[in-house]
């Protein structure tokens, strides 16, 4: 028998920093509708206004989805309801406008991290 999870986004979790306004997480937070060890993994960010997501790739394939704010990647600024699509391993960066961004990111399963000229790493092995 398969399994069935329903939560609405804002009851899920904190796995990394916490929301806006409620302490001072510089690099934003995340929320986690899911098992972040066997997936599926649907993360609920938020970064603040003016973060850099430095050039990096993941090993799995992405859905990013655009809730609140924006961000832009190269000339191409997402805002609400923006859909991106990353095959893994596909090298990316984005700007977060000034107002910030609240983002879905759909993957399969927990994803490695790699930043463009460093080694591989797990985002969540302090968790």
């Amino acid at each position: 028998m398969g399994r069935a999870i329903i939560m609405h986004i804002d009851e899920a979790p904190w796995i990394r920093g916490g929301a806006p306004g409620k302490g001072d997480y510089p690099e934003g937070g995340g929320q986690l509708v899911g098992d972040l060890e066997k997936g599926p993994w649907v993360h609920v960010n938020w970064l603040p206004g003016g973060l850099t997501a430095p050039r990096h790739s993941h090993d799995y394939s992405e859905v990013m989805y655009v809730l609140e704010g924006g961000f832009s990647m190269g000339r191409r600024k997402c805002g609400p309801g923006t859909v991106v699509y990353l095959e893994a391993n596909t090298q990316y960066g984005f700007d977060v406008w000034p107002e910030g961004v609240r983002f879905l990111n759909i993957r399969q399963g927990l994803a490695s991290y790699t930043e463009a000229g460093q080694d591989t790493q797990n985002p969540y092995e302090e968790l």
